[in-house]
Formats: structure tokens, sequence, C-alpha cells
């Protein structure tokens, strides 16, 4: 198998969602798909790759309904200058769409069938029906499990993000700092310039050049968030604030062979590892990072120790938290410039966040290994190993 390189990283702001008052997001007149048109453009520019070199583009997307059905992965090429030869697909795993596109791009370049891959994602929570609106709708239906399943739970992130906390005895106090500490680290990424040097800015109809990720909140701190009430379970501990918010956004990573990146004169981010996914009781969703870890770790024969920084989703607070207490990580090296409970979570896009920013973080702090890794709705969890170039 050829090794991977990962040579380029852009993501668009992230911005607040909400179907219901779509002029809170600054995306409301720019469709998922048409963010991710403006960020393979800017790769086409940035890196000065010529439109008929690119021969693939895996795009991740979690709810590919309404317009955010992509034709396999089309209708965003075909809004840009990229050759009709790149061929394209798209790819619903959930809240690991993104991970999941990285890791079909990496595969197709690791088997020769490929020099140069896109791997993309998108999600506007604005513009598409989410949760009970899609049934309501009947986009989606009810499905029929097996009766050991509990369904209802199923169906509903944060509580199965209840019974996660309930499991590792995590608690109220203990997820709403961590929630607390992201907020606090993601304004410091922003203040110091590093958030800005993943993200293009985009001309709205409102504002030419947006590039402000709107969720961070830097006044948050542990007694307002103590005050919030329960979101899901009126006895519960899971809230808005220790939840990550509804969120637009789209972002792309460029994979190439080793013969590419000589042919292109472009410098790596980093080297992909591996990529492996695993499955979990769909009931403790959060849950499936730790086995998707501990596969992966076993496959590439590392310890958890030898893993400088990571990058778990903060879908829920408690899913990093039950990943550090599980595989006893050093929680100063997860997610050092906060995570989408400050950042945001466009499900679709995440993955590419996660991926991009870990490669950035690898190089900035001269790491060697990084693991990106998220749950996944249904009771799944993927994790992808990153290799710094240093």
């Amino acid at each position: 198998m050829k090794p991977v390189y990962l040579s380029h990283y852009r993501r668009t702001a992230f911005t607040r969602a909400h179907p219901k008052k779509p002029e809170v997001d600054a995306f409301s007149s720019l469709s998922g798909p048409a963010l991710l048109a403006k960020l393979i453009d800017e790769v086409l520019d940035t890196t000065q790759l010529q439109t008929d070199q690119v021969d693939d583009l895996s795009l991740g997307c979690a709810l590919g309904v309404k317009e955010q059905w992509s034709f396999g992965g089309r209708y965003p090429i075909l809004q840009t200058a990229i050759g009709d030869q790149c061929a394209s697909r798209m790819i619903d795993q959930q809240c690991g769409s993104g991970l999941a596109a990285m890791r079909m791009a990496s595969l197709n370049i690791a088997s020769g069938g490929a020099d140069i891959a896109l791997a993309g994602g998108y999600e506007h929570m604005t513009r598409v029906p989410m949760g009970p609106a899609l049934f309501k709708e009947g986009i989606l239906t009810v499905p029929q499990l097996q009766p050991d399943y509990d369904v209802a739970r199923v169906m509903n992130m944060g509580l199965t993000a209840e019974s996660l906390a309930k499991l590792g005895d995590i608690s109220r106090e203990t997820m709403d700092r961590f929630a607390c500490r992201s907020h606090q680290l993601a304004s410091a990424a922003r203040e110091q310039g590093f958030l800005a040097g993943e993200i293009l800015a985009v001309d709205t109809p409102a504002q030419a050049g947006y590039s402000l990720d709107a969720c961070i909140r830097e006044s948050t701190t542990l007694e307002t968030l103590s005050a919030l009430k329960p979101a899901f379970d009126e006895n519960g501990q899971i809230t808005a604030g220790n939840s990550s918010p509804l969120t637009s956004g789209a972002g792309l990573a460029v994979l190439m062979s080793e013969q590419a990146l000589q042919t292109s004169g472009l410098e790596p981010l980093a080297r992909v590892v591996a990529c492996v996914d695993r499955g979990t009781r769909p009931e403790l969703m959060g849950q499936g990072v730790v086995p998707a870890v501990e596969k992966l770790l076993a496959l590439t024969g590392l310890r958890a120790e030898q893993i400088d920084f990571w990058e778990i989703n903060e879908a829920f607070s408690v899913v990093p938290l039950y990943a550090i207490q599980t595989l006893q990580l050093d929680a100063e090296r997860v997610n050092i410039h906060g995570g989408a409970l400050a950042l945001g979570h466009p499900l679709g896009a995440t993955g590419i966040r996660l991926a991009g920013t870990l490669a950035r973080t690898l190089q900035q702090q001269q790491g060697r290994y990084g693991i990106a890794a998220a749950c996944i709705g249904g009771g799944q969890g993927i994790a992808l190993l990153l290799e710094g170039i240093n």
C-alpha cells in the first residue's frame, strides 16, 4: 500500500444554526454544497493544482436530504472549476461522515486508484430539517428494531448521552467544567490566531469575508452553565451548555500520494496512518469512541500514552470525558484548542475539522502521533491516526 499524506486543510467558519430563526445563521442564504464548492475553488487557487489533476472526491454528509442530497457527490464538483474526470461519492456515517470520507479518499490513494483525492463534508442545520422535524415531514420513518433495543433512546442523542453519563458515573459539574474549558480554549485559539489559520473567509449577501466561529462564548462560566435546565430529561444532567450547538459549515482536506507531493512541490501537514470504526450499543452511542480507538491502537501496535495529541469530538461533554476516563488519557492533550462544545458540530464537516485541526496541532507542537475520533449516532465510533511531519 502506498503512503498517504494530508497536504491541505481548510474549513468555513462554523455559524450558529436555527431552523426556526434562519436570520441568526450567517450562512442562511448559502447551501451546504455551495459552501463546500467555495472551499474546493480555494484549494485550486492556493495549491495551484490543475483542474484535471484531482482524481476523486469523497463527501461526508449526515443528512443527505433535500438540498443536501448531492447526486453522489456531483453537485459540489459541478459548482467548481474541477474537471469532469473527478469521481465522487457521498458518505453517510452520521457524525463520523467526515472521517469516513477521509478514510475512503486515503484508501483510494493507498491502493493506487488515485494520486490526489479530496475529502469534504458539510451540514447546514438551518436549511435542512433536524431531529423530530424529519419524522413529522415524512422524510424519515421510525425504524423497527429488535425488542432488546430502546428505540426512543436510540433515536435521541441527548438520552444516549444521559445513559453514558450514568454508566461512567460522570457528574453534571464535571461535564459543565469540561464545557467551560472548551469555550476558554477555543477563545484563546481564536485570540492567538490559530483558528484563523484554518478558516476560509466566505462572502455572504450580508457580509463580505465572514470568518467568525459564532458559537464560541468567551464569557462562559461554570456558574452560568450550572444554572441551565436539563434539555432531554427533566431529571437528567445533559443541558444545552454541555451539548454541542446546532451549527452550519463545511470542511475540506486534500490527500496526496508521495508521487503527487513531489510533482506538485507541496509540503504535507501529516501522514495518514490508519482509520478504523467499531460498533457499540446504540443506547450508549457516545461510548463508540472507546472501542474504535482500542481497535486502532491494536491495529497499529501503539499505546495510548504514545499519542501526543487527541481530537475527540465534543458532541456532548460526556463523550471525551468517558474516553479520557476509560482509555486513561492525559486530559491536557485532548482538544487543546477547544472542541465542538464551543466551535459547533456541523455533522458531516466535523470529521474534517477534527483531522485538520489535529494535523495543524501536530505541526504546531511538533508532535509525532495524533488521533482524531468521533462517536456516531446509531452506536458506532471512528478513529483516525495521523503522524506528524517534523
